[in-house]
């Protein structure tokens, strides 16, 4: 591991920045949604209190510095986001939405979710970060997933991460489709007519899951990982990002959580592996591709 990469900081720093991530996620929502029922919409802004506090704390306690830009850059996002479903939410924007129909509907939603990567990614600039600190690159495609160890033949060939990126989209594919099935696959009919809708999903299939992989993962991974190593940074936005598919993900719920934190784990780790987006984002658009089909499907049946 690159020593210039990752400055591991002591166990009790590690464990608070997890709570702080859980505190924050959509996890105390789940929690009152199966205890007390229905989530009021003021719990988002305790959160958002207490990421303020830290950055205040962190003006006089040393201690919280090492994760000062990640607590930051986490209420940009979460601010950002919450204009977005703000706006969504608003009477206005649901009667034009329900009478746009779903592809203008899903333009507008795009559009909405690529500002709000936008906003991101102009935190990050501001904030003095380079397009390589935030994976915001092609990667380093060739680049073996596992180097060659000193002592070892160099002349055998390894996997790459651009081949491992394709791989593991191809396979995706696949379950995705079963997963949504359950091998109940719409009838022919349904397809022909959805089929016009093609290059429409793909296109929302690659903004999706590029808005995605720049606002949960290619945005907080820099500092977590120089702050704790590559494990942690991994699994504290894989958990975020699982908790975030709790309400209204696909699916929802506690198999959405498990699901889309995987999911975000893997990601993650290609992000870290490649140095850039390219690998993450293809996987994540072979998944989108599919949901998004779906969507099409049942908008025309």
């Amino acid at each position: 591991m690159d020593a210039n990469q990752t400055h591991p900081n002591p166990t009790w720093l590690v464990i608070f920045t997890w709570a702080v991530v859980l505190l924050v996620s959509d996890l105390p929502d789940s929690i009152w949604q199966a205890l007390m029922g229905d989530r009021p919409a003021w719990l988002f802004w305790p959160k958002v209190a207490l990421l303020l506090l830290l950055l205040l704390a962190s003006l006089v306690w040393k201690w919280i510095r090492p994760i000062r830009l990640f607590i930051l850059l986490l209420l940009v996002l979460m601010l950002a986001s919450w204009g977005m479903n703000w706006l969504r939410t608003t009477p206005a924007y649901l009667h034009w939405e329900q009478q746009a129909g779903w592809l203008w509907g899903m333009v507008a939603y795009q559009a909405i979710k690529l500002a709000v990567t936008c906003i991101t990614i102009l935190a990050l600039l501001l904030l003095g970060r380079r397009r390589k600190e935030f994976f915001l690159t092609r990667g380093q495609l060739n680049a073996p997933v596992r180097p060659a160890k000193p002592g070892v033949d160099r002349g055998k060939r390894s996997l790459t991460w651009g081949q491992l990126g394709l791989i593991l989209g191809l396979c995706i594919l696949p379950l995705t489709v079963l997963f949504f099935t359950m091998g109940n696959l719409p009838s022919s009919a349904a397809l022909i007519k959805a089929l016009p809708f093609l290059p429409v999903v793909l296109l929302f299939a690659a903004t999706n899951a590029f808005s995605e992989e720049t606002q949960f993962r290619a945005s907080l991974l820099g500092d977590l990982r120089q702050a704790f190593g590559d494990d942690h940074a991994i699994w504290m936005t894989a958990a975020f990002f699982g908790f975030m598919h709790y309400f209204g993900g696909s699916p929802a719920g506690i198999p959405g959580v498990i699901i889309a934190g995987l999911l975000g784990a893997l990601f993650a780790t290609c992000m870290l592996g490649s140095k850039g987006l390219t690998v993450p984002w293809f996987i994540h658009f072979c998944q989108n591709a599919v949901i998004y089909s779906f969507w099409a499907i049942d908008s025309v049946i």
